[in-house]
């Protein structure tokens, strides 16, 4: 997976994939104008407390829109796991995002294992992530 360097919205900045190598990890490209995206943040939210204790990472990254934005929208949620800004639009091109929502499932060693356009249901990442464990 080609190498990017992320803001972290709580600030810092994260390294990716290197910070994160022997981890499972979920990818979320969002948006607050995306319709399924909330559901999708909230779903993974269970998942990330179910298994992350087994090595699973939850990533939420929004494309490119102005940190009060995705303040406003976070608002909203309860996750605890991190949300990343790519402002430039660097990752979403790099990863080649061209429609949300979209989510990437990396295995432990950083390859991309599955790539699911269009919402992907708990269950559905559930399944995966227990063939990944």
């Amino acid at each position: 997976m080609p190498a990017v360097e992320l803001e972290r919205f709580e600030g810092g900045r994260l390294q990716f994939p290197s910070a994160l190598r022997g981890r499972m990890v979920l990818i979320h490209f969002w948006a607050d104008w995306c319709a399924l995206c909330r559901d999708e943040l909230l779903g993974s939210e269970l998942l990330y407390r179910r298994y992350r204790d087994q090595g699973l990472e939850v990533l939420a990254i929004n494309l490119q829109q102005p940190r009060e934005t995705v303040r406003s929208y976070l608002a909203g949620l309860d996750i605890s796991y991190p949300v990343l800004l790519d402002s430039s639009g660097e990752m979403a091109r790099r990863y080649g995002v061209s429609a949300l929502p979209l989510v990437y499932l990396l295995d432990r060693q950083g390859r991309l294992y599955t790539r699911i356009l269009g919402g992907a249901s708990p269950d559905q990442l559930e399944q995966i992530i227990k063939r990944l464990l």
